[in-house]
């Protein structure tokens, strides 16, 4: 049942949304549509960027579904034997889906992903930077050997394979997904789906695997995979974010002292060290301050300076959290899918690519947020 101060909270949203350019919103709870901007005529499908990885993961749970995979704990090279060898040979295709992998990798996919011929072979070439289980570092290199473990262990390329098992049974409209020069389907990002299909695959992950004509595509334990906590990282579970109900982000004392002996740009430590004496009441308004001063290339600034030197937020801010109360599937420029499990509610904003795009403002980073705060009024 809606609340009396549900109205307020939707049109909270849809302000927000439309203040951020958005293309595409679709609220529902339990299959009732409570909020919907449509996108112009031919513009439907968005390419979800790295929310894409989430729905790949689902291909992971497919997978162990149908006994094809043993468990997610296999080493790669069960898969790839030529890993049978150094540290590689303790990745495990976890390892690859929580991000502790260990995997070189450049923090900005632009820099040696994109474009490349192979995306397979790449990641099965690179070097490891940590011992494999020991650190979170957030891994788009790494996502991409996720397709070649599903092709040959499926018989069939990632995309062919989540049309046959989720997509049309779902009664989705359809898809388009990047490939590289080889044919195979992008793990870091690529998939384009309206908004409507997005929430589907929401709605599936709500009803624990089940669709909603009463068949189970995936078991629920699967579904409980996706969403457990990481070893390293509260944030994360297997390639799903996980939502607190609440979040407070405050600067470390000691902060100014490791980012200096990271040697972290000084414009970087500026910025970061002008957060002095604030709190933040969510990773979206730290993320919104930090933007600001950062300029319109702050993600990259960003991963280079922090990311890139094994920093995370948590190394330089104390944070306290809330319980989970949602899951969310996220892509680059504010593409989101959020899961709010105790209150039936699936929400999905997209975006389109475009050079006019503006940071922080259009990526509606408190977009989770402001669903949470949706789903308290119901």
């Amino acid at each position: 049942m809606a609340g009396a101060n549900t109205p307020d909270a939707l049109a909270a949203i849809e302000q927000n949304a439309r203040n951020a350019h958005s293309d595409a919103v679709f609220i529902e709870r339990e299959g009732a549509v409570l909020l919907q901007i449509a996108p112009a005529a031919g513009e439907e499908r968005i390419h979800l960027m790295s929310a894409t990885k989430s729905v790949v993961a689902l291909a992971i749970g497919l997978l162990l579904d149908d006994g094809r995979l043993a468990s997610i704990d296999e080493p790669v090279s069960t898969v790839y034997p030529e890993w049978r060898q150094g540290r590689k040979r303790d990745i495990t295709i976890r390892m690859l889906m929580d991000h502790t992998s260990g995997l070189q990798n450049v923090a900005n996919a632009g820099v040696e992903l994109e474009g490349a011929p192979d995306l397979v072979k790449l990641a099965l070439a690179a070097e490891v930077s940590t011992d494999p289980g020991t650190t979170f570092a957030y891994n788009n290199k790494a996502t991409n050997l996720l397709p070649g473990i599903v092709e040959r262990l499926a018989g069939k390329p990632l995309d062919v394979y989540l049309d046959e098992r989720l997509f049309k049974p779902l009664g989705m409209s359809g898809h388009a997904w990047m490939k590289d020069q080889a044919g195979t389907p992008l793990g870091m990002a690529g998939l384009s789906l309206s908004a409507p299909d997005l929430a589907a695959i929401g709605r599936l992950m709500l009803a624990g695997g089940v669709a909603p004509d009463g068949e189970r595509l995936l078991s629920e334990r699967s579904v409980a995979l996706m969403t457990a906590e990481s070893a390293r990282s509260p944030d994360v579970g297997l390639l799903w974010w996980r939502i607190p109900a609440w979040e407070h982000y405050r600067l470390k004392s000691a902060a100014a002292a490791l980012l200096s002996a990271r040697s972290v740009d000084a414009g970087m430590q500026e910025v970061l060290l002008a957060t002095e004496g604030r709190l933040f009441d969510s990773k979206a308004a730290l993320i919104s301050f930090l933007a600001e001063r950062l300029g319109p290339a702050w993600p990259q600034r960003y991963a280079a300076e922090i990311s890139g030197r094994g920093l995370k937020l948590s190394d330089i801010f104390d944070i306290d959290r809330g319980p989970v109360a949602a899951y969310a599937a996220n892509g680059y420029l504010g593409q989101h899918l959020v899961i709010v499990p105790g209150k039936g509610v699936v929400a999905v904003r997209q975006i389109h690519r475009r050079d006019s795009h503006s940071a922080p403002l259009d990526d509606y980073a408190a977009f989770p947020m402001d669903v949470l705060r949706l789903a308290e009024t119901l």
